[in-house]
């Protein structure tokens, strides 16, 4: 009986998921002989929960997140060899050169090593055996029921946004499936997000509170925040223009002729996100969150300006601090940090690649900050009046001096792009000149500065990993990592999936599509920007903008929201995904934009360059990812993504 009950199992995986992927053989799990063995007792069934947790995708994995560096925020150095070969590492800048095919898609989680499908059936077999597991408390069993059901929902959402419209399972399918039962369907979207969000509903009864979870034993399991984040950030990609009417994919249906796109604007949609983003926010308040706002001890007597960024950057970097809703716990901080990093002192041969740069912030992402009013730089009356904008990218005759001087090494130049911005961008963005509070440094008296010209410090080093645009993305490496010569050293951080401060955002950009009242729309963003030493958004218009008016209108309001999102969450892996759902995939078609890294007087190196190597164009195709070919031939009744 044994034997066969083995083999039974075998047969109801292999049939379950032969209708996803033409490798499902690849997707067998180690232990589909020990299904009963798993469930035998509770501590054996934790560990099958775990293993439901080990599908998550890494979000923050700079070489596994495509939205780490797939979108216009940063770039990678980029190498043609001799042979042909293309040296370009993290599959989310393979998207952004036009890299993606059929054959061998890029950062595919359809199938192969990385398939979602695997974590989505692991889901469904715990669901389907957690009753037999007799010692088990039965508060446990419906906690830990709640979490395998949420993270189906997330696997099943992870998928819907990179492929749009996808299969529903719900259940695994029995040994006693005939050909035609796993021929499966891709669902039209509306369906998809009702089952993802039911799903989510059906969770957070049962979910612990957030101020439940036991930091030393369970930080980075889900609970009820995190589970209205996620419906709440669900309802608003199926509010937003990719899957809201999208006339583009009009002609997406499959062999029944159902459509999987709705080709009818829903207006209603942005209410309902709008609803669930405002009960997440209430909900995280009770919970006693709120956005960071401590002073780091070792700069108590340092100046305000200072504190304003370090604090904005230990909103993100501060472990499990009062801002985060769910953070990240399966990627290496250090790669992040070791890229992120800018080298500010001298390092030895074998020390150099411990600190690189090489996650680029492009010349856009710059640009796209405020101006020190808290208006964009090409509306900033001051920036008109006294030619800052119209010169933003040339060199400043005047040398650094008085408060400048706490952004930018005394008696220094630079260009005027790099004069009277807001904090985020100081606390954001390391540039030649700039100074560089941290890495063992952290006081102004002892702060050391970059120095981005060839074969300087921060820049060029023959052979080695380096910054490709001239500036280092300084937001994302922790305020007590160090630097010395001969060694570095990185603080844990997980990474923040969601925080307070994305759920503003999203809370305001839905409530504006939904006609909500001006005065609501700009509260929490208002909160945001005082915590970064701006005043709010009427007022900074009113007062120093060209165009006042845009704060009066939809449009324009959209306009502020957007670049808020821009800035606020830079380097966070959203603007990928941003970019996407409000369909602005043509931003792709403009070359990202560095400094000549090899100018070694401020002359050369102050020189715009274009950063990629090859010709590409974005079209409509672009907004998901191609199912790999092989697998259209095993299903016939999966529909390929419009134009692959």
């Amino acid at each position: 009986m044994k034997t066969k009950r083995i083999k039974d199992t075998l047969i109801y995986i292999l049939v379950a998921f032969t209708v996803l992927s033409c490798d499902y053989l690849d997707v067998i799990p180690d232990n589909v002989a020990t299904i009963d063995y798993a469930f035998k007792n509770s501590i054996a069934a934790e560990k099958y929960l775990y293993g439901c947790y080990s599908y998550r995708p890494a979000i923050g994995d700079i070489q596994n997140d495509p939205a780490m560096t797939g979108s216009d925020e940063t770039t990678q150095r980029y190498v043609q060899l001799e042979s042909g070969t293309r040296f370009v590492t993290w599959g989310g800048t393979r998207i952004t050169r036009g890299l993606q095919n059929t054959n061998e898609p890029v950062m595919n989680t359809w199938d192969g090593n990385r398939s979602l499908w695997v974590g989505i059936r692991d889901c469904n077999i715990f669901l389907e055996n957690i009753g037999n597991v007799r010692d088990l408390m039965e508060h446990n069993r419906r906690r830990w029921i709640a979490e395998v059901k949420f993270l189906k929902a997330y696997y099943h959402y992870s998928l819907m946004k990179r492929y749009g419209p996808i299969p529903i399972v719900d259940v695994n399918l029995p040994i006693s499936a005939n050909v035609q039962d796993v021929q499966v369907y891709r669902e039209p979207i509306d369906d998809v997000v009702n089952y993802i969000t039911g799903l989510i509903e059906e969770a957070i009864v049962d979910l612990p509170e957030a101020k439940e979870i036991v930091e030393g034993t369970e930080a980075g399991r889900v609970d009820k925040l995190v589970a209205m984040t996620l419906k709440a950030e669900v309802l608003l990609f199926a509010a937003s223009p990719l899957f809201n009417g999208n006339t583009d994919f009009s002609g997406m249906k499959d062999n029944k002729d159902r459509q999987l796109f709705p080709q009818n604007y829903d207006p209603n949609k942005w209410k309902i996100a709008a609803d669930a983003c405002l009960e997440a926010i209430e909900a995280s308040h009770a919970q006693g969150k709120r956005l960071y706002n401590q002073v780091e001890p070792l700069l108590i007597n340092e100046p305000e300006v200072l504190k304003l960024q370090i604090n904005y950057r230990q909103a993100i970097c501060d472990r499990w601090n009062s801002e985060l809703i769910w953070g990240g716990t399966n990627n290496d901080c250090g790669i992040l940090a070791r890229d992120a990093s800018t080298r500010i002192v001298r390092m030895s041969p074998t020390t150099l690649s411990a600190v690189t740069s090489e996650w680029s912030p492009t010349l856009g992402l710059v640009n796209k900050y405020y101006s020190s009013n808290g208006v964009p730089i090409e509306e900033d009356k001051d920036w008109q009046a006294k030619g800052w904008y119209q010169n933003r990218h040339s060199i400043r005759p005047v040398p650094s001096s008085g408060d400048e001087i706490y952004y930018i090494k005394e008696g220094e130049k630079t260009v005027y792009l790099h004069y009277n911005r807001e904090p985020r961008f100081y606390a954001s963005i390391a540039f030649d000149k700039g100074i560089y509070l941290g890495a063992g440094y952290n006081t102004f008296k002892d702060a050391k500065h970059c120095e981005f010209m060839d074969t300087q410090i921060s820049g060029f080093q023959a052979g080695e990993a380096n910054s490709i645009t001239g500036y280092g993305a300084k937001k994302m490496s922790h305020f007590k990592n160090t630097q010395q010569y001969d060694r570095t050293t990185w603080e844990y951080f997980p990474f923040p999936i969601y925080r307070l401060a994305d759920l503003y955002l999203m809370y305001a950009e839905a409530l504006n599509e939904a006609d909500g009242p001006a005065e609501e729309i700009f509260k929490y963003m208002d909160m945001i920007r005082a915590r970064a030493g701006l005043e709010g958004i009427v007022d900074s218009w009113t007062k120093y903008s060209t165009n006042p008016e845009k704060v009066n209108t939809k449009d324009g309001r959209r306009n502020i929201i957007h670049r808020e999102r821009a800035i606020e969450l830079a380097f966070e892996g959203k603007r990928f995904w941003d970019i996407r759902r409000w369909k602005e995939i043509d931003i792709y078609n403009s070359d990202p934009l560095g400094w000549n890294i090899m100018g070694d007087t401020p002359e050369d190196f102050y020189v715009i360059l274009p950063l990629r190597n090859e010709s590409v164009r974005f079209t409509v195709k672009d907004y998901f990812w191609p199912i790999k070919e092989s697998n259209l031939f095993v299903n016939k009744n999966l529909v390929q993504n419009y134009g692959w």
